[in-house]
């Protein structure tokens, strides 16, 4: 997705007569602004706070979120969203914020440091959501079987004889299937196209995506949010 996409995308938003657009909003950026709270000492259920609250803010006060992108990159626009949501919800008498593995009735630290440089965890983050969403849509887009070959094969390791006895096909047919879906990622994910470290990349965003559960809780709970505006 490129940043043109992303502005495509808040003008979609600021209209209102495309509810995909929420959808498509949520879906991408829900796990980086979930792992940005996360990283800066929020608890589980602060961070989920923390996405909810950033949702609502897109959702209802759509003009004040306003990318640029002569003035910097989306993702930097949006850590400086989750920032300042963060900021905010420290700043309230019932803040659960606190840094990890301090005691409870410690207050939460936070240094500032005013650095405008991107932040390494949150391009990881960042990085690892854009990926989910990219193996989400290959999904959709392919054939069940398809796709399991590929996960098999190429995030899972599995040989082919193994894939094939899984999926039906036969090992040839696996490993066709594989690359088909491989291409179609590549032509997705853009900028991981040229360097070969695509497969290791999509590892490690699986590896690091919130549980399941997570996910379906934080997806009814702001659904449910949504409803009753």
């Amino acid at each position: 997705m490129t940043d043109s996409t992303r502005a495509t995308l808040l003008e979609r938003l600021r209209d209102g007569a495309d509810p995909r657009a929420w959808d498509q909003f949520f879906e991408c950026y829900w796990p980086a602004i979930y792992a940005g709270a996360r990283h800066r000492g929020c608890t589980d259920d602060t961070a989920r706070d923390i996405v909810q609250e950033v949702m609502l803010k897109v959702f209802e006060q759509r003009d004040i979120f306003r990318y640029d992108p002569s003035r910097g990159r989306f993702r930097d626009w949006l850590r400086t969203v989750v920032r300042n949501q963060v900021a905010e919800y420290r700043r309230r008498p019932s803040a659960r914020i606190r840094p990890h593995g301090a005691e409870p009735e410690k207050p939460p630290i936070e240094p500032e440091t005013g650095d405008a440089a991107p932040d390494e965890a949150w391009e990881r983050a960042f990085e690892r959501g854009l990926l989910s969403v990219v193996l989400d849509a290959a999904r959709r887009e392919s054939d069940p079987r398809e796709y399991l070959a590929f996960e098999l094969l190429m995030l899972d390791d599995l040989s082919g004889n193994e894939t094939a006895r899984l999926t039906g096909l036969s090992r040839n047919a696996a490993y066709k299937a594989a690359r088909r879906v491989l291409a179609r990622l590549k032509a997705l994910a853009g900028a991981y196209e040229s360097d070969g470290k695509l497969t290791a990349a999509l590892k490690d965003a699986l590896a690091a995506r919130p549980e399941p559960a997570i996910e379906r809780a934080m997806t009814t709970r702001v659904e449910r949010t949504m409803r009753a505006r």
